[in-house]
């Protein structure tokens, strides 16, 4: 990689991205031309992915340091992976392991969402007046609502209404990438669309120039920031550290689930930017949209307030009750909080644990029929979707009219519950379950077992089942560390190419084996590994992509899923699910290999989701 003509040196506390702006404007080229000049992007063609503000990879970052004469300890911290140890959505987000897919953590933000006007116009250097300030690492997370140097919160909005996307499906590094001859400091999102301006432009407002939100930051809320990023920052990183940032996170969700309860919590002054942003997610619908940093920079600063003082507090069951009491009783936002509550449980703290697991399990009355007198299973030794010799030899021989895949989630869903005591919708989540589909499943559990002639029957049968787990109770798979094993996974692109590669080609025109073939035969694998739901399996590549091409790639997906599971699969399918069905036989033996008590570290169990045969010992 030759060196590039003139370089720079990285501001402090400097972005990626606002490095990769300053340099193209410095040499003239559109960032996207100086990213595939530096090997951040194929020569062959794609744009700048907004993974990349987390970390560079390997051979990246060789190529990058070699263009830029840069050492590898400056382009990492131009990352930011130097927090990753302090930041739980930094290691969910950056694979531990070679082959990992990442987890899409909304507590990253993607583009250049937030910014200070001043931080931007910089200082009085010749380097700065001309280029520009840093483009902060710190605006990249949804912890950062303020800029403690000049006393004001964050902007994130243009001066003249350039409109940045939805962060969560943003996949570029640096909007119009593409484009050459755009300050560092210029606007680089769309004008809004008239009659007569069909495409969108760059906005190119001069965001140094920008004037401050017209709220200032409280003392106390500027504590707040300044105590977020100092122990960001912290090199000393523990546990404490860690849960901190995940109580606070669960909390601010528990925070805009209940709005407008909530309010009174929040101080008044700020409460009706907040109400803007709990529309917004009301408009959005769905649980996940509560699990995100708020928009608006003063709404975060304002919810993180709240979070952060609910930690102070010595009784924090009692405060969590009032929650319950007062928005959660009786009401799916309850249920939508515990789907939160679940993925933080083991990375918050033992403080919050313990105030808010009895709460979840109080307001979880436990619907169905009751459990036989000896139960030998646990909850982990059950798949979503039942194996398929259980269903074959209990439940293929029931006369009735339900579909065999209502079936076989209402008997997982049951039999969860004699071993939990939970409540049908909590199970559903337990098992892997969308929170809206569990609520609905919840629903149609309720009609089904009123209502139809084969209920008697099928609890006879469900009976017998776990008659039979119990009994063996000592050999069954931990179905639940697979499905931890396999969250946000999928094949790695190098894999996906050793797999396709030993098939056989077929005669006459080839087959597409292209990214969308590449997710559809990770769900493949992930079903045969775990047992659950194609429905409801991870799809990090495609949650990479684009808008329109996330759409298309949801439209043919049950194309693909019949291709691989009908009975007389033509010559190229039926040659791929072998090699499918052999790597997922190998991936599941390489982590059960690696199963650990179900007490074990998020990091322990990061370890097993490396490819077959690359396991870390």
């Amino acid at each position: 990689m030759p060196c590039l003509p003139r370089s720079l040196d990285p501001l402090p506390e400097e972005s990626l991205p606002g490095y990769l702006l300053r340099l193209s404007f410095r040499l003239d080229l559109a960032p996207g031309e100086l990213g595939r000049a530096i090997g951040l992007v194929s020569a062959s063609g794609g744009y700048l992915p907004r993974r990349l503000v987390l970390d560079l990879p390997g051979l990246s970052i060789k190529e990058f340091t070699q263009a830029t004469r840069l050492s590898r300890d400056e382009a990492r911290l131009l990352t930011l992976s130097t927090w990753r140890r302090n930041y739980p959505p930094i290691q969910r987000w950056l694979p531990p392991l070679h082959g990992q897919s990442p987890q899409i953590d909304k507590w990253i933000l993607g583009g250049l969402d937030r910014y200070c006007p001043q931080c931007l116009a910089g200082d009085d250097s010749p380097i700065q007046r001309e280029y520009g300030g840093p483009w902060k690492k710190e605006w990249h997370l949804g912890i950062g609502f303020a800029c403690p140097q000049h006393e004001c919160f964050l902007g994130h909005h243009c001066p003249r209404g350039g409109q940045p996307p939805d962060y969560d499906r943003a996949p570029r590094l640096i909007p119009f990438e593409g484009f050459r001859g755009l300050h560092p400091t210029a606007c680089r999102y769309p004008l809004p669309a008239t009659a007569r301006r069909l495409r969108r432009p760059p906005c190119r407002a001069p965001l140094d120039q920008a004037p401050a939100p017209a709220v200032r930051p409280t003392p106390r809320l500027l504590a707040l920031q300044h105590h977020l990023l100092s122990l960001l920052k912290t090199r000393d990183a523990d546990d404490e550290v860690r849960e901190y940032f995940s109580d606070l996170h669960l909390l601010a969700a528990l925070i805009t689930i209940s709005w407008p309860d909530s309010r009174r919590r929040i101080a008044s002054i700020f409460a009706p930017v907040v109400d803007i942003e709990a529309d917004a997610r009301r408009v959005l619908g769905g649980i996940r949209v509560h699990d995100a940093s708020p928009v608006d920079p003063i709404a975060c600063g304002a919810i993180l307030d709240a979070a952060h003082s609910l930690l102070q507090i010595d009784s924090l069951r009692d405060a969590l009750a009032e929650f319950f009491d007062s928005t959660f009783a009786g009401t799916p936002a309850r249920a939508g909080w515990a789907q939160i509550f679940t993925k933080y449980e083991k990375s918050c703290s033992q403080h919050l644990r313990s105030a808010a697991a009895p709460l979840i399990r109080t307001y979880s009355p436990s619907p169905g029929w009751t459990a036989p007198r000896s139960i030998g299973y646990r909850a982990e030794n059950i798949p979503a979707h039942l194996e398929p010799d259980w269903y074959a030899r209990h439940f293929q021989k029931l006369d009735g009219p339900t579909d065999h895949k209502i079936l076989r989630r209402i008997a997982a869903i049951q039999l969860v519950q004699w071993t939990t005591q939970a409540s049908i919708s909590e199970a559903a989540r337990y098992l892997g379950v969308e929170a809206e589909q569990a609520l609905c499943t919840e629903n149609n559990t309720h009609i089904w077992m009123k209502s139809t002639r084969e209920v008697q029957d099928f609890k006879i049968a469900l009976s017998g089942l776990a008659a039979e787990l119990s009994s063996q109770a000592d050999g069954l798979i931990n179905y639940q560390y697979r499905r931890e094993a396999l969250r946000g996974w999928s094949l790695a692109p190098r894999t996906w190419q050793e797999l396709t590669s030993r098939l056989e080609p077929p005669h006459g025109k080839q087959p597409v084996l292209d990214d969308r073939k590449r997710q559809d035969a990770s769900v493949f694998i992930w079903v045969l590994v775990t047992r659950g739901e194609h429905l409801f399996a991870p799809r990090p590549i495609e949650a990479e992509q684009p808008l329109d091409i996330q759409q298309d790639w949801a439209r043919r997906r049950n194309t693909t899923w019949f291709q691989l599971t009908r009975p007389d699969p033509m010559r190229h399918y039926a040659d791929l699910r072998k090699a499918l069905t052999d790597y997922a036989r190998q991936l599941a033996a390489d982590i059960e290999a690696r199963t650990v008590p179900t007490r074990e570290t998020r990091t322990e169990r990061a370890n097993i989701n490396a490819q077959p045969g690359q396991l870390k010992r």
